[in-house]
């Protein structure tokens, strides 16, 4: 296998370029005893593998043509990162990325299926992603996810705190449910309302949003996401990866010009659902079981 071929990697998608920059970059880390990975990359020692890492990281911001050895090194850098702690740092790898194991495993899952071509040297670029594997919940990295907490900030003027009720200024028009009926049940009750109340909204965003649409979910403190809701409709096995109902922190969905979504409140515990078409849509079927609070339409 010729290692200095040159291939192309500029079928990556924007998070999957983004997993393996972050992965790289661990290694500028100097702690812990890791030279039988710089080894396993190609370097003699870790110093070398550390003062390479601006480059290989540069090369996948860029989406340039790189190497088969460089490519090998970046996917390799990112797997035993994430997943070692004995050559790697797994165990730091959420607080240093952003990424969730979860999420992780998901977008590497991927990444190691269309690279398989590259690193087995029968293939020069990257394999193009079957568009029945795309996920509907693609994680934004936290050190990428300011440019959504700002303006929502601005826009709604956030206030967050155990005792700041509401939290937003709600628009119009809008309706903020009680969720506490839900909250005062027991945890099966709890849980198979909680499921309902998602239910609902999945119905109605589909119902509201052009196919393709899609939301970002704000998780106070917790991973941002881009969520395509139709695609998330016809999965058999769903598992929200930010719940609509609040169950412990303010969870948010947003249009990208945040005029339509839900703001949950996990201490006043409400969920406030506003926007022209959405209102009409999601309220009248939470009206039916839950009280309104507040009402502006």
């Amino acid at each position: 296998m010729d290692l200095d071929a040159p291939v192309d990697l500029a079928g990556l998608t924007p998070v999957e370029r983004t997993l393996l920059r972050l992965g790289v970059m661990e290694w500028e880390r100097t702690d812990g005893d890791r030279e039988t990975s710089a080894r396993l990359l190609g370097y003699d020692d870790q110093r070398q593998l550390g003062a390479d890492v601006q480059r290989l990281a540069g090369l996948v911001d860029a989406a340039r043509p790189m190497t088969r050895r460089d490519c090998r090194r970046l996917l390799l850098a990112t797997e035993l990162a994430f997943a070692s702690e004995t050559l790697g740092w797994a165990r730091d790898w959420e607080a240093d990325t952003g990424f969730t194991d979860r999420d992780t495993s998901t977008v590497l899952r991927g990444i190691q299926e269309r690279l398989a071509g590259v690193v087995h040297g029968s293939a020069d670029r990257v394999a193009a992603a079957e568009p029945s594997a795309r996920p509907a919940w693609e994680p934004i990295p936290m050190d990428a996810d300011d440019i959504y907490w700002e303006p929502f900030h601005q826009r709604f003027a956030f206030r967050p705190g155990m005792r700041s009720w509401p939290a937003i200024n709600e628009p119009v028009p809008s309706v903020t449910f009680d969720l506490a009926p839900i909250f005062a049940g027991s945890h099966p009750e709890f849980s198979a309302a909680a499921s309902a109340v998602g239910s609902l909204a999945l119905v109605a965003f589909a119902r509201v949003l052009e196919i393709g649409t899609g939301l970002v979910v704000l998780d106070w403190q917790h991973q941002t996401f881009r969520f395509w809701p139709h695609l998330f409709a016809c999965q058999q096995d769903q598992h929200w990866s930010t719940p609509v109902v609040p169950n412990g922190d303010y969870s948010i969905f947003l249009t990208e010009d945040m005029r339509t979504g839900t703001f949950g409140h996990p201490w006043e515990q409400t969920l406030c659902v506003f926007g022209d078409r959405l209102v009409p849509t999601l309220a009248p079927m939470l009206e039916s079981w839950l009280p309104v609070k507040r009402s502006s339409r």
